[in-house]
């Protein structure tokens, strides 16, 4: 039981990952303000996380180094990489958005090569990067496909939101010593929030959150399973599996978005879009092997 329990976690983890997207995006179409909604989230899912480092009396780092991953992670990966999200999906199919971020860590490795002495690029992921590129080239010129320019606003916005997302992270490994990964979170993702929310009261005055039964439980299944559950397993899946193990954690969900995006929204992909969306996945796949 205890060897297979680190795969238990990683499957709970894909299917967390992979169920989000259809959640989140029928939220807003069941009248969820975009950038209230990420705040909400964030905040709530920050507070349990602060908890759970109080009752761990865990020390909360004060280095200029750790200060520094505070505030890039929570303006740069949350602030700006999942409120942006948040809204372009507004514009866009759950799948496409889901596969648009299977690219991170393509985007990781890329800026790695300048920042990272030991992260260089070689020819193995170089090949990897441009699958992934053409791929990502191939989804785009198919906006016009699923709805025309909004489509391909909010898919551009997205890539935005990712390449922007990747920063903190390619820093935070270079100064992994400075913090601790669960106090991190539990600091960006309470401040994230209530930035995000400060933001929502003048971008969002005219909108009011719609409290259905179905936006109840995606603000609980968003914080709970996407926010607090996915991050405590993801930590702790790094104790546990190789970086190859990890690696392959981009190919399932995207998978299964396309799936209940197309099972409960009606969302499909041209032929085109599909090949794009394979060349993504497997250049996210391949990009952090080691060769």
């Amino acid at each position: 039981m205890l060897k297979s329990k680190p795969y238990i976690f990683y499957v709970i983890l894909c299917l967390i990952w992979g169920t989000t997207w259809v959640i989140l995006k029928k939220s807003l179409i069941e009248g969820t303000p975009a950038v209230y909604g990420v705040g909400l989230r964030f905040l709530i899912a920050g507070i349990v996380l602060l908890l759970i480092v109080f009752f761990q009396k865990k020390p909360i780092p004060r280095s200029r180094e750790a200060i520094n991953i505070y505030i890039s992670f929570a303006l740069l990966n949350l602030v700006i990489g999942y409120g942006v999200t948040y809204w372009a999906a507004q514009f866009i199919y759950s799948n496409l958005a889901s596969i648009l971020w299977t690219g991170f860590p393509i985007i990781v490795v890329f800026i790695s090569h300048f920042y990272l002495p030991g992260e260089k690029i070689n020819l193995y992921k170089i090949i990897s990067i441009t699958i992934g590129a053409a791929g990502v080239i191939l989804i785009l010129s198919q906006g016009k496909a699923f709805g025309g320019e909004n489509v391909i606003i909010g898919m551009t916005m997205i890539l935005i939101a990712v390449f922007m997302a990747a920063w903190p992270n390619v820093y935070l490994k270079k100064h992994t010593h400075a913090v601790d990964t669960l106090t991190m979170n539990a600091i960006c993702q309470t401040g994230a929030g209530i930035i995000l929310l400060v933001i929502s009261a003048f971008l969002e005055k005219d909108q009011i959150m719609i409290w259905s039964p179905y936006n109840i439980f995606a603000m609980v299944y968003l914080t709970v399973f996407g926010s607090i559950a996915a991050w405590l397993i993801y930590i702790w899946l790094f104790k546990h599996l190789t970086m190859i193990q990890i690696a392959y954690i981009a190919f399932p969900p995207p998978v299964i978005a396309s799936f209940l995006g197309w099972k409960f929204l009606g969302e499909t992909l041209t032929p085109l879009a599909i090949l794009g969306a394979g060349m993504v996945i497997i250049g996210a796949v391949t990009v952090n092997l080691k060769r």
